[in-house]
């Protein structure tokens, strides 16, 4: 079993407060009788899933009288649940009996973001969750070492779970998700609970505010047209080993960036080599217009100096005899063999191979390798308009893009968006309309949205590659 991994909520100089986790999950029934203080009879509607010396609550997290016990004894199916004698609450006809497996936390302190851990609550004192509030608090000793950034564990009793966030000793930032949590919860005067307004649903809104942001439109209010938002912190841009250029190769697969747009080119901003000149973009349809004659295969078994074949994956559309590119080496043929091979390459002199070419060179036909001066994006591959020199072996391909934000699914992550002060809004939103209150949901709703049209409107990035920029003005 992997335990979860906390949130540190907050730093506020001394106390450190942590997240419970999440048990929507677990295995879950309820109570069929009362059951007293002290008691130790417990009668649940299904105790199936429960066995001995497994650790559950009686409540819901962040009730007052909500308390973890212990099973006591072998379970036999049906109704029956021995528990400890700890329970310090009695607890009513129907009250959620909920299994759980994080039981403890311990805290570390750390020099560095990310760099070694020393335990100030170790396992032999780690601190009880505390499930009768909204989250477990802790106070660092009086006196005690103070640390840059702080660290929580979850512990069943056996193992900790991995490291949480570390977590600056300052708190977190006005771009958290938490702080974004706490905004909106001050603007509603709600509080978190474990029904209807739970913390992992606001974390869900926080990035479905994020969402919102990032696939903005609003109306053009000079041209009147509807315009899909970019936003500058949307940029990014392939670092100098993302990508780089094969010798004779023309295509490179760019799946794994982030795209924005992953089914279109609309979000490529521009493409270089190296610290050449940007390419020019042109459509597939023109690619594909240009690279018409123009034939490509890899040769299947190594070339070496010398040799007077070469074979290749097919020749089936390349001329019956004529001029190869491969590589570096500029090889003429006389003939193909079936549908694999070329034949009468000279051993030496013109037209022969004079170096040796892995298996899965490319071998062009009808193009000479030379410096790329154009590209197209299609279906997650990057495309030049001709196969680049030996010169350019190795140069990074720098691609612009715009890029999909990260989600958000915890209190601790933090957005890349500028203007956080709407996250705010949004939760609050849907805060009241959970609490019945839809004419304060639509005020805020409505104050989101003007926040967003007033940064789309200052908002500047490059459109094109050659790095035009596009702002937009209105009469006030």
């Amino acid at each position: 079993m992997t335990l979860q991994i906390p949130n540190i909520l907050e730093v506020n100089k001394s106390v450190i407060r942590i997240s419970h986790p999440d048990i929507t999950g677990n295995t879950r029934t309820t109570l069929a009788a009362q059951i007293a203080a002290a008691g130790t009879a417990m009668s649940v509607l299904d105790n199936n899933g429960f066995t001995d010396n497994d650790w559950f609550i009686i409540g819901e997290p962040g009730d007052s009288e909500t308390e973890e016990n212990d099973v006591n004894g072998a379970v036999t199916r049906g109704q029956s649940v021995t528990v400890t004698n700890t329970l310090k609450f009695a607890h009513e006809l129907d009250a959620p009996v909920t299994k759980i497996n994080e039981r403890k936390i311990t805290i570390y302190g750390s020099a560095t973001d990310g760099g070694a851990l020393v335990a100030i609550v170790a396992t032999g004192a780690a601190v009880d969750i505390d499930w009768n509030n909204e989250f477990t608090e802790y106070v660092l000793a009086t006196g005690g070492t103070e640390y840059a950034y702080y660290v929580a564990k979850f512990y069943d009793g056996v193992v900790e779970s991995d490291a949480s966030d570390y977590i600056l000793a300052s708190g977190l930032g006005s771009n958290s998700v938490e702080y974004f949590i706490q905004q909106s919860l001050a603007l509603t005067n709600a509080v978190i609970d474990s029904n209807t307004l739970t913390r992992e649903l606001m974390v869900k809104w926080a990035n479905d505010a994020q969402t919102a942001i990032s696939q903005y439109i609003y109306q053009d209010p000079q041209s009147g047209k509807f315009i899909q938002t970019d936003w500058d912190f949307e940029l990014a841009t392939t670092d100098d080993d993302d990508l780089v250029v094969v010798e004779n190769v023309n295509e490179y697969s760019i799946t794994g960036l982030n795209f924005k747009y992953p089914a279109s080119d609309k979000g490529v901003i521009s493409v270089r080599m190296g610290d050449e000149a940007l390419l020019a973009r042109i459509s597939y349809e023109e690619y594909q217009d240009m690279m018409t004659g123009k034939t490509k295969t890899t040769n299947t078994v190594e070339a070496t100096a010398g040799d007077t074949t070469l074979t290749v994956g097919s020749n089936v559309i390349f001329d019956d005899t004529g001029t190869l590119y491969f590589g570096a080496d500029i090889i003429t043929y006389t003939g193909k063999s079936s549908t694999t091979g070329f034949t009468g390459v000279p051993a030496s002199g013109d037209g022969a191979i004079t170096s040796t070419h892995a298996v899965g060179s490319a071998v062009w036909q009808g193009i000479s390798p030379d410096k790329p001066e154009q590209y197209t994006v299609y279906n997650g591959t990057l495309y030049l308009d001709r196969p680049p020199k030996e010169k350019y072996e190795d140069y990074p391909i720098y691609i612009k893009y715009f890029e999909d934000l990260t989600a958000l699914t915890d209190p601790t992550d933090t957005t890349d968006v500028t203007f956080t002060n709407v996250f705010q809004y949004y939760l609050a939103s849907k805060i009241s309309d959970r609490q019945g209150s839809p004419e304060k949901a639509a005020y805020f709703m409505k104050q989101f949205n003007d926040t967003l049209v007033a940064n789309a409107l200052r908002n500047k990035v490059p459109v094109s590659d050659e790095m035009v920029y596009y702002t937009y003005s209105i009469d006030q």
